[in-house]
C-alpha cells in the first residue's frame, strides 16, 4: 500500500506557556524536528486515515487537542496559534467559576465555545460523566462570558455537592474552530472540587473500545483511571500480559490526576479478540475493568446515506475480510435477490460490498440480513 506523507507545524512556546510534545518516533513513522519556536512533525499514514488527533500537556496540566482533516484540500493554508492558560477558583462554597486567559486574546466575534463538565460518583459506585448545560434547574445553573476571557460560572445544588463530597471533578473545556486542515484545537483543564479528599483513590472510567472493529482497521483500546495520584494502569487479553510486538504498540501516561494505557493495533485481525482487562494496583487496593472485543464486518451506515438508489431499491454497505458476504431474506424468510452487487478492495485485508435490495422484497416492511467473513458474523435489519 502507498504510505501518505502529512506535515504538521506546531508553535510551542508562547507567553511563557511551555508544551512537552512528544511523538512515537519509529512508530507509525512519526518524527519530529524541533526549532527556536515550533517544532516539526512528519507523520507517514500507511492506513487509510480521515483524522488524526494530537495531544500535548503543558506544565499547567491543560491538555491541548488538535483535531486535523488529512484529506484536506486546504493543505497550504497557514493560521495564528493562540496559547491558553486556564484556572478555576471557588467562588463560595457551592459555585465555581472556569477561565481560559489566551494570547492573542479571545475575541467574541472568533468561532469558539466554551462548556463544562463533571465527573462523579454519585448515582452508583462507578465514576460517571455528565455535560453541564440546558436552562437551569434544580441540581445546578450554568453561565457564560463570551469577551477577551472565556469566564464560565457553575453553581451546584448542596445536595449534589453532598452526594459528590468524596469524589466529584470539575473539568472544562475550551474549543477554537480553525479551519479545514486544522479543524480545531481543544484545551481541557480538570480540577478536583470534592470537599472531602482521600489521598491516592482513583477509579476506573467507563471507557469501551469501538464496537464496530473489522479485520486490518487500526485499533487503539484504553484505559483511564481517574483520582488523586492514581497508580500505573496495564492492561490484559485473556488474563496474559500485552507486549509491543510489529504492528503492537504501547504507551501511557500519568499525571497527578490520569493514569492512561494505551494499546494500539496497526491492523486488526482475529488474533485481537478476546477479554481485555484494566488494572491497577495501589498500596490500598486493586482495581479492575474489563470488556471484549470481537473482530467482525461492519455496515457502512453513512455510505448508505448518500447512496445513488432510486424508489425502486435499497441500498446495504459492508465492510469486512475479503470474501465477506451478504444473505438477506424477508419477514417470510424468503431470500432476496439482489439487484446489483459491486465489491471494492480496500486493502490487502479487506473489501467493500455494497449491495442494492429490490423494494419489492420488503414484505411486511422488514428485510433481515446476515453479513459473513472469515472472523464472524453480524445481523442487521432494514425497513
Amino acid at each position: 500500500m502507498a504510505v501518505s506523507n502529512f506535515l504538521l507545524v506546531l508553535s510551542l512556546s508562547c507567553v511563557g506557556l511551555t508544551f512537552s510534545v512528544s511523538a512515537n518516533e519509529g512508530t507509525f513513522g512519526t518524527s519530529t524536528t524541533k526549532l527556536d519556536n515550533s517544532v516539526i512533525y512528519t507523520i507517514d499514514l500507511s492506513t487509510p486515515v480521515k483524522y488524526l488527533e494530537l495531544k500535548s500537556v503543558s506544565r499547567g496540566n491543560v491538555l491541548t487537542r488538535y483535531t486535523i482533516n488529512v484529506n484536506s484540500d486546504n493543505s497550504s493554508r497557514y493560521f495564528d496559534d493562540r496559547a491558553c492558560q486556564a484556572s478555576m477558583s471557588n467562588i463560595n462554597s457551592t459555585s465555581f467559576a472556569a477561565y481560559f486567559r489566551c494570547f492573542p486574546e479571545l475575541d467574541s466575534r472568533d468561532s469558539w465555545y466554551h462548556s463544562m463538565a463533571v465527573f462523579d460518583r454519585i448515582q452508583t459506585d462507578k465514576v460517571g460523566y455528565s455535560t453541564l448545560q440546558g436552562e437551569p434547574n434544580p441540581y445546578f445553573n450554568l453561565t457564560f462570558e463570551r469577551n477577551t476571557i472565556a469566564k464560565g460560572i457553575v453553581v451546584f445544588s448542596d445536595l449534589i455537592l453532598e452526594m459528590g463530597k468524596t469524589f466529584m471533578f470539575l473539568d472544562s473545556f475550551l474549543t477554537l474552530n480553525i479551519d479545514d486542515t486544522l479543524n480545531s484545537i481543544t484545551y481541557a483543564y480538570l480540577q478536583d472540587i470534592s470537599s472531602i479528599k482521600t489521598e491516592k483513590e482513583f477509579e476506573f472510567l467507563n471507557t469501551f473500545p469501538d464496537s464496530e472493529i473489522s479485520e486490518g482497521k487500526t485499533v487503539t483500546i484504553f484505559c483511564e483511571a481517574l483520582g488523586r495520584s492514581p497508580p500505573s494502569v496495564r492492561m490484559k487479553r485473556n488474563g496474559m500480559t500485552i507486549s509491543e510486538s510489529d504492528g503492537v504498540y504501547i504507551a501511557s501516561r500519568r499525571t497527578s490526576l490520569w493514569s492512561t494505557f494505551y494499546v494500539t493495533f496497526l491492523h486488526a485481525s482475529k488474533e485481537i479478540e478476546g477479554n481485555y482487562s484494566c488494572v491497577a494496583e495501589s498500596e490500598s487496593r486493586t482495581a479492575y475493568q474489563s470488556y471484549r472485543v470481537e473482530v467482525k464486518p461492519i455496515v457502512c451506515w453513512d455510505l448508505m446515506i448518500d447512496f445513488n438508489v432510486t424508489d425502486e431499491t435499497s441500498p446495504l454497505v459492508v465492510e469486512g475480510s475479503r470474501g465477506v458476504n451478504v444473505d438477506c431474506s424477508n419477514y417470510e424468510n424468503d431470500d432476496v435477490t439482489f439487484d446489483t452487487v459491486k465489491r471494492t478492495a480496500l486493502t490487502q485485508w479487506t473489501e467493500r460490498l455494497e449491495v442494492t435490495i429490490p423494494r419489492s422484497a420488503f414484505k411486511m416492511r422488514r428485510i433481515d440480513c446476515t453479513a459473513t467473513d472469515k472472523n464472524g458474523e453480524i445481523s442487521i435489519e432494514l425497513y
